[in-house]
């Protein structure tokens, strides 16, 4: 019996009860993940005492790089399939197993002609005997002889695709009518293989979500190999331009490769989209047969008219292998994780040779090197370098000071400072740190004008930096320390005296920041470094110390039902008082204040939102008296669980109530007895955790 995960969702507990199965598998099983389905999921194996359960999926991980992120297979939780992975086999392991082929990678940048037209009429706008103007024009007149010549997306189609060939083209799911919705990029593509295949020799298909049975008869005609009409189309080129239709779990028969036409930063949906080049196809033996007949010259031949780059010494199954490997061509330069998967596959097979893998004895690949291959990428370089020099202003590098300054309350910025928006380091942007370090040195030469010192003063710029700031700030952190025993601090904490908020005090969040990455930049001085470390300095801050008093405010709430932790509370195991532990009091103080100053990390606000945390008191208190208004209940039966809820505690179990058509009071108007219930308590009874309630009728209706 087959049935989709949100097919259980309409079905009553004595209705999943009623369901005769012995087994349940469950594919593509990060999605348990949901609240719903995972619930409903849960209740069939609690209802069914000896049914078996087997899982399978690509990967374990639901909601990757968000605050919802679940990994259902995670050791360290209690999630169905955690410690119970009894096979892992990835791609890599496919493809050093031979089970699955290494592809031949082809992309390129494009549109460079009306990048260098555009980056012309700015060189010509500047002094005609410079030395920038000089060297931006000798490149720039390379780069126009070269860019004609250049491989176009034409001439890459033409080289990688077979005339007779299957392919999948996926398309942006966010289009935009006229630019790269559907229907032009089709009408685009056709322009492009009209130049190398006649037109009534390609066939095209379409499956969007929204087509319904006009999208399954394209499907099931480009499986068959037949035109929409029925009739065949073996001989010719036939293209499936889909959205968000082969991402998960679905193989169309004999696939020759794909076109990456949809640029994504998700490793997941990227992967998705080549894997539904890499599926084993129904006739590799066929094919390979076939190829066997040549002999190596000519094997070798096939290869270079392809431009599928040949090594020495290649056998006459590695060039076969080549030939018949799937294409994969990107159009939007998402090629670094293709590296990424390169890279991984060399480090895997280096574990086989050294006798350290679990997984394999030996492996079938003699070169883990992968045919990726990146064209005008020269030309491209070229080109940015020029606009890099060209785009960045001296009123461009002032915005960035700017948003710096706004951020972290100062212009102490690290020499190898670099950014993309003036507050974040980036490896990749401009150095901003060098160019107020020129600004110090054209003051100090005059040869600053005085209108741009004028705007830098502004943004607090200290144009003699000594010593004295620099103690001064150091002395306010030490009182920090003493006061509450961490330098924990803030992003835009201000003070006058070390240990209290004050909003016309100095910033020592922001300076106790630029002290780290001071270090990380090798910039800080040894004896600075020194001093910091006597007062409980950690240069290297991550989740872990955050995680840890995370379970411990999570420890606090289940046992006290509130998060109104007196200040000086030091514990150990979360709730109770102990003088040798940590101060969680003061810890939860610091999450309110970053939170208020708008420095609290979004998912780290949204983790403690859903154990119950009050932000704002007076605020919570006037939200609850709106909502027991609103649904009528009374205030003085219910003060007690009232005083203390959280306004996000509330809303989540009345709607959970109601939408399991439950009563919000008794006929005496008390309080159902969910507003009570640890979450523990809540989940043995009702299956749903606090923070899963919260989470999904609370945070998700926010955000819709």
């Amino acid at each position: 019996e087959f049935r989709t995960y949100q097919s259980l969702i309409s079905m009553s507990k004595e209705e999943i009860s009623n369901i005769d199965c012995d087994m349940i598998i469950l594919d593509e099983f990060h999605h348990i993940g949901a609240l719903k389905w995972g619930a409903r999921v849960n209740t069939i194996i609690e209802t069914h005492p000896n049914i078996k359960v087997l899982g399978m999926t690509a990967y374990t991980v639901r909601d990757r790089g968000t605050s919802y992120e679940r990994d259902m297979a995670n050791p360290d939780t209690n999630e169905l399939f955690s410690n119970k992975i009894v096979s892992r086999y990835d791609l890599c392991d496919a493809m050093i197993d031979g089970v699955l082929p290494k592809p031949i990678y082809k992309t390129a940048y494009t549109n460079l002609i009306g990048l260098e037209s555009e980056l012309e009429q700015k060189v010509q706008k500047l002094n005609a005997t410079s030395k920038e103007y000089q060297e931006y024009m000798t490149i720039l007149n390379d780069v126009k002889k070269r860019i004609h010549e250049a491989p176009s997306i034409p001439n890459i189609l033409k080289k990688s695709i077979k005339q007779n060939g299957k392919y999948i083209y996926f398309c942006p799911p966010n289009s935009e009518e006229g630019t790269n919705d559907i229907e032009t990029i089709k009408k685009q593509a056709m322009e492009w293989f009209k130049q190398f295949i006649p037109e009534e020799n390609i066939i095209f298909y379409t499956t969007t979500s929204k087509m319904g049975e006009e999208g399954r008869k394209n499907r099931e005609s480009f499986y068959q190999d037949v035109t929409i009409d029925g009739k065949n189309a073996d001989n010719k080129l036939r293209i499936m331009f889909a959205i968000n239709q082969y991402n998960e779990g679905i193989h169309a028969p004999n696939i020759d490769g794909v076109i990456m036409g949809r640029g994504t930063t998700s490793d997941i949906v990227y992967f998705e989209q080549l894997g539904r080049a890499l599926c084993v196809r129904g006739n590799i033996k066929e094919m390979f047969d076939k190829l066997e007949k040549y002999t190596e010259k000519e094997l070798i031949e096939m290869c270079k008219s392809k431009d599928i780059p040949v090594k020495e010494n290649i056998t006459k199954e590695e060039l076969i292998q080549k030939l018949i490997a799937p294409v994969v061509i990107d159009l939007t330069n998402n090629y670094e994780y293709i590296k990424e998967l390169e890279n991984n596959l060399k480090d895997r097979i280096k574990e086989v040779q050294e006798g350290k893998s679990t997984n394999h004895k030996e492996t079938k690949l003699k070169d883990a090197s992968f045919d990726i291959e990146v064209e005008n990428i020269d030309l491209y370089e070229s080109l940015k370098y020029i606009m890099n020099k060209l785009t960045m202003t001296w009123e461009d590098y002032y915005e960035l000071a700017k948003a710096y300054y706004e951020h972290h309350g100062n212009l102490e910025i690290p020499d190898r400072f670099k950014t993309i928006n003036g507050y974040e380091p980036e490896e990749n942007g401009v150095n901003l740190g060098t160019w107020i370090y020129t600004q110090r040195q054209s003051k100090k030469n005059e040869t600053l004008l005085p209108e741009r010192e004028e705007l830098l003063i502004k943004i607090g710029m200290l144009f003699e930096v000594n010593d004295a700031k620099w103690n001064k700030m150091y002395e306010l952190a030490k009182a920090y320390y003493e006061h509450h025993e961490n330098l924990e601090i803030p992003d835009r904490f201000k003070t006058i005296n070390g240990y209290d908020y004050d909003e016309n005090g100095l910033n020592i969040g922001m300076w106790i920041n630029n002290q780290r990455i001071s270090k990380k930049n090798e910039t800080l001085l040894p004896e600075r470094e020194e001093l910091l470390i006597k007062i409980g300095m950690l240069f290297e801050v991550n989740d872990a110390k955050w995680n840890k008093m995370y379970e411990l405010a999570k420890a606090y709430y289940e046992h006290h039902r509130n998060l109104e932790i007196p200040m000086k509370f030091k514990t150990i195991n979360g709730y109770q008082p102990d003088e040798n532990g940590v101060n969680l009091g003061t810890w939860i103080y610091t999450q309110r204040q970053s939170e208020k100053k708008k420095t609290l990390p979004h998912e780290r606000e949204v983790l403690l939102t859903k154990i119950g945390m009050v932000w704002d008191i007076k605020k919570n208190k006037e939200e609850i008296s709106n909502i027991c208004k609103q649904y009528n209940i009374d205030t003085n039966i219910n003060k007690t669980i009232l005083n203390h809820i959280s306004t996000s505690e509330l809303t989540s179990k009345i709607l959970f109530l109601m939408s399991n058509n439950i009563d919000i009071t008794s006929n005496k108007g008390k309080l159902h007895e969910i507003f009570s219930m640890s979450s523990s308590n809540m989940f043995n009874k009702y299956n749903i955790t606090l923070e899963q309630l919260i989470e999904e009728y609370y945070i998700n209706n926010k955000e819709r």
